[in-house]
């Protein structure tokens, strides 16, 4: 009698674990939380020539860094953990992608000043695509 109730209890223990597998299957996938703290409507930011913003994400930081500015194009990078992720020469309206953790967002270029005497300014915008 008592091998009968050790069946039992065994038969018992497995469906209740089949059960629970089955139903954690079936549950949602994990959506990507790790992100930049950028809100919806994005950053808008004016910088001079030769200065790095910082961005705080969950996963570490990224830096804009703003190089040579002329009359028409300004030299920015993306770096992530001291290394470049994106360098490019942007002119006015030009718009660079880089990846944080499976997001994509966009840095876009929407003005590059460059005064006769001083520092040139780059106005840009970053948002999540």
């Amino acid at each position: 009698m008592k091998f009968i109730s050790y069946i039992f209890i065994l038969f018992l223990s497995y469906a209740f674990v089949a059960c629970n597998n089955e139903s954690k299957s079936n549950s949602k996938p994990k959506e990507n939380k790790e992100k930049l703290n950028i809100p919806e409507t994005g950053i808008h930011s004016l910088m001079e020539s030769n200065t790095e913003k910082i961005i705080e994400g969950t996963k570490g930081n990224i830096k804009i860094k703003i190089g040579e500015v002329t009359r028409k194009k300004a030299d920015i990078s993306i770096i992530r953990n001291d290394r470049i992720i994106e360098e490019k020469l942007l002119e006015k309206e030009d718009a660079v992608s880089f990846n944080y953790e499976g997001r994509v967002y966009t840095l876009l270029v929407m003005k590059v000043k460059k005064p006769l005497v001083g520092d040139g300014k780059v106005e840009f915008s970053i948002k999540e695509q």
